[in-house]
């Protein structure tokens, strides 16, 4: 699909993401494109042994020893070099390889094989519904035009939701973009408005500026053991953000394919155990993106996606965008060394994507909701962050869970976790290492921060600003360059048996074991443990509470500090204990500054 709908500057490395439209053409994009506008022009005007999760391959799902197919029961296999291919490239392929794509219009279902060999294809294959395409693990598919491998249907026809062709699974080969020689923008494969589709066990190689699969209004998808190995950007570097998978709705600006532009979402997709990364081709890198999208429909929500125990290696954008979708999982994935992990977010207010499907400018944004990212292994995620959910102030990202994640060196500009106009998130169990961050809250509501592990963390390990109804309990912070827990600006919110350990690592006395800042209210902080360093640097204070901040109730807290351990400035503040009587009257019990007890009835 796409040039760019929510085109973005790749940001300075102490900078939120941000999220602005592109400044290409329309008309400018479909040049550069040709007849790969099929799904390249976009929203808003981005060897080697397999490395799969499971290591599976081709060879031994679909074809016996001799690298000919299984016979079937139910399938009458057609061999491409019966109806004329070579497979020597040298000769022209193309006409072979529709004339045998072609038997589907007749009614049939086509079972088509494709030996070992070099095709060479001048044109963009249609495949229609009801097609089984099984090529031999070591047959290439050589592009030598300037348009997509294939499109599933003809261009200007018209289909309702899920009516397109359908029914189609495509495995195996080698699908070579030979963009050496055809260096023009191109998308791979293009399904619109289609049901069932399978794509596994083959590589594609080498695309320019759009993406290897464009899934766009379709549902019930499978994309498994595929490898997704190069890209090259567009030379002004505008198309940083490209997916090698794009599940996308319908536009038209989206899919020139074919319509009709209905508003249907795609539900029902898995990716799995696929890789991606570089081909090693001069001119390319690795993916900017792997899985994702870049545009959305006002009232429309992609849905069911599941990212599930992939590969993603040196991609230079997220590895994961999920772009206002909802019901969503990103599972037992690696990421290593990319610009970021996953990015959960909406659309920009009054852009391309908060039209409706009839382009009616609705201005507000829309977020997604249901999203878990669970048991995923980040390291290096050091342009973008870990893991960072972004919702805004009119559309705030719903019902978030990330928990079980390894986050590595995001290095000293980026957060391992964020979350950021966010409610019902709970972020769990958990394990940082060396990150600006660890943890980072802003604008969020009704968020609950457990059982996780940050160490190494240049300044705050957890850190709270403008939230309310947030839980801060059973995490281990230690070696934090500032803080171990800051809380400001926030409302409603406890503090509860954490372990703090070693902090204020930047500067010896300048920073405490947990701090309450600035205008908090109506908080609880006890039963935690601020243990200082054993020698200096050590944290300032086990606990300090600032004159700004009301209503903070503190107790049984184990803490220690190069200054003292305990500091409160709030008058409406106090270190006390609640005790009820046996008929249910309450008493306060505080100690004073002689150390005197005092009780009060309340």
């Amino acid at each position: 699909m796409s040039p760019i709908d929510e085109s973005e500057r790749p940001p300075a490395a102490n900078e939120t993401p941000e999220r602005k439209e592109t400044t290409i053409s329309r008309r400018g994009v479909m040049m550069a494109l040709g007849a790969a506008g099929v799904s390249l022009a976009a929203h808003a005007l981005l060897s080697g042994k397999a490395l799969y999760a499971d290591g599976g391959t081709v060879t031994g799902s679909v074809y016996d020893p001799g690298g000919s197919p299984q016979p079937s029961a139910h399938l009458d296999w057609l061999n491409v070099k019966d109806y004329g291919a070579q497979g020597d490239g040298a000769a022209d392929d193309s006409n072979a390889f529709q004339s045998v794509l072609d038997q589907a219009l007749s009614g049939a279902s086509p079972a088509i094989y494709v030996p070992k060999g070099v095709y060479r294809l001048t044109r963009m294959l249609r495949i229609y519904r009801n097609t089984k395409l099984m090529l031999h693990h070591e047959a290439v598919i050589l592009r030598c035009h300037n348009d997509s491998f294939l499109l599933n249907g003809q261009s200007g026809a018209a289909y309702a939701a899920y009516t397109g062709h359908g029914n189609i699974t495509i495995e195996g080969g080698i699908w070579d973009g030979n963009i050496l020689q055809y260096p023009d923008a191109y998308v791979g494969f293009n399904f619109g408005h289609a049901a069932d589709v399978t794509i596994r066990d083959l590589t594609i190689k080498d695309i320019v500026w759009a993406h290897a699969i464009e899934l766009n209004a379709s549902r019930d998808v499978l994309v498994e053991h595929c490898r997704f190995l190069g890209y090259k950007n567009a030379d002004d570097g505008s198309r940083f953000f490209s997916e090698a998978i794009q599940i996308d709705v319908p536009t038209r600006l989206s899919f020139g394919g074919f319509g009709q532009y209905d508003g249907t979402p795609c539900r029902n997709v898995t990716v799995r155990s696929c890789y991606f990364g570089a081909s090693g081709t001069a001119g390319t890198a690795a993916w900017a993106c792997g899985v994702g999208t870049h545009g959305a429909i006002h009232d429309v929500w992609t849905s069911n996606v599941k990212i599930v125990g992939n590969t993603f290696e040196n991609l230079t954008y997220w590895a994961v965008r999920l772009f206002k979708w909802n019901d969503c999982l990103v599972e037992g994935n690696t990421m290593v060394n990319c610009g970021g992990g996953v990015l959960v977010s909406v659309p920009t207010p009054g852009s391309e994507s908060t039209k409706d499907k009839d382009g009616n400018q609705r201005t507000t944004p829309q977020a997604g909701k249901g999203i878990r990212i669970v048991n995923n292994v980040i390291t290096g995620a050091s342009v973008y962050g870990g893991i960072g959910s972004y919702g805004d102030q009119a559309a705030p990202m719903a019902d978030l869970y990330v928990t079980g994640n390894i986050i590595y060196d995001t290095g000293t500009q980026k957060h391992a976790i964020t979350a950021s106009w966010c409610r019902a998130a709970i972020i769990n169990h958990n394990i940082v290492y060396s990150a600006r961050r660890g943890i980072h809250l802003e604008n969020t509501s009704d968020c609950h921060v457990t059982g996780n592990r940050l160490e190494g963390i240049v300044v705050n390990g957890i850190e709270s600003a403008k939230c309310a109804d947030l839980s801060i309990e059973s995490n281990f912070v230690r070696n934090s360059g500032f803080y171990g827990i800051l809380v400001s600006e926030t409302a409603r919110f406890s503090v509860t048996r954490n372990i703090i350990d070693a902090v204020s690592q930047s500067e010896h006395n300048r920073y405490d074991g947990i701090i309450v800042s600035t205008r908090n209210s109506n908080g609880s902080v006890h039963s935690n443990t601020v243990r200082k360093a054993a020698a200096s640097p050590q944290n300032r204070y086990g606990l300090q509470i600032s004159a700004s901040s009301e209503q903070i109730d503190t107790s049984q807290n184990i803490l220690e500090g190069a200054s003292g351990a305990y500091l409160n400035a709030s008058p409406t503040s106090s270190d006390r204990l609640l005790l009820y009587t046996a008929g249910g009257t309450c008493y306060k019990l505080t100690v004073d500054a002689a150390g005197q007890l005092v009780t009060t009835i309340l």
